[in-house]
């Protein structure tokens, strides 16, 4: 989807200035902690002060771009996949809609379509934020003191495994809860198409029992994505808070041995907000994908259906 290059370019170029000025705001007050704030006038507190205001402004502004416009992107690429799944269903010959369901179409001309725009316009900017990020704050860590730095950064391997091995199931999880979701869209559409003839034979039993029995089966399988997501956030966010209270205790120590001082202890505490930001959007990054990547194999599968031929059609 060409057209969009240009407001996805802008988009990733809100996430670059975004991430950079993100950088510089612990370095700043590592500075006035352990300088500006013992000058004899409070002018440079005041000025550095300033530019911490106008790197505020200057995120929430870019902020902004990247929440209008990459949704635009996202919401044009939607329009422009709806568009190309309806006029493939144009072209589909009979027998393919005497196999499948209309409920079923539907929900993959909405539902799927939208999962997929979230992770066409959301993936990049998360994953290439998030690379940025934690390289920029390894660098300014770095040059404050090595072993810290490593101790921080040691968690990541821990968080990597973690969500590799949570990805399995959860894909299961969540590609099992779209086809249960699918299934009662098709009760759905039956019943709403044939209400005459079910009102005729007073079949309107039948017909709750069919819908009931579709929903208990969609509202277990929701159950057990949402388990499955529950215990990730669950694991992910104690890594969070241990990072947090490895990083207090022995920055601690190391506050108290002289190793650092206090300015570099606080642009640490600050760091370690910038080191979780980043692995928060891989975790956004990561549900974005079991959705968005199986409602991208249903959009895929029928723009792989053979057309019907055109001989035989009525010209119109």
């Amino acid at each position: 989807y060409k057209p969009h290059i240009g407001l996805f370019t802008f988009d990733m170029v809100a996430a670059v200035i975004v991430a950079v000025a993100s950088l510089f705001y612990p370095a700043i007050v590592k500075s006035i902690i352990n300088e500006y704030v013992f000058d004899e006038t409070p002018r440079r507190l005041i000025i550095w002060s300033a530019v911490l205001l106008g790197l505020y402004l200057l995120k929430a502004y870019f902020n902004y771009v990247m929440g209008y416009y990459g949704h635009v992107v996202g919401v044009r690429m939607q329009a422009d996949m709806r568009r190309d799944l309806f006029k493939k269903y144009e072209s589909l010959p009979f027998s393919y809609f005497d196999d499948h369901k209309t409920g079923d179409l539907i929900s993959r001309l909405s539902n799927d379509l939208f999962d997929v725009a979230e992770l066409a316009h959301h993936g990049p900017e998360n994953l290439f934020l998030s690379i940025l990020m934690l390289a920029g704050s390894f660098g300014v860590l770095i040059s404050i003191n090595v072993t810290l730095t490593l101790i921080m950064f040691a968690i990541i391997p821990l968080i990597v495994l973690f969500t590799a091995v949570s990805r399995s199931s959860m894909m299961k999880a969540m590609a099992q809860s779209r086809k249960e979701m699918s299934a009662i869209n098709v009760n759905v559409e039956n019943s709403v198409s044939g209400v005459r003839e079910t009102k005729s034979y007073v079949a309107e039993h039948h017909e709750i029992c069919k819908f009931n029995s579709s929903n208990k089966r969609f509202l277990k399988s929701r159950t057990e994505a949402m388990f499955a997501l529950g215990f990730f956030h669950s694991v992910m966010q104690l890594l969070n808070d241990l990072l947090y209270l490895v990083i207090i205790f022995i920055g601690g120590l190391f506050l108290y041995y002289g190793k650092i001082n206090p300015g570099e202890f606080a642009a640490f505490i600050l760091y370690i907000s910038m080191f979780l930001d980043p692995i928060n959007r891989f975790v956004t990054l990561f549900e974005q994908m079991q959705e968005g990547m199986s409602g991208f194999s249903r959009f895929h599968e029928i723009m792989l259906e053979e057309e019907e031929e055109d001989e035989g059609k009525i010209e119109l």
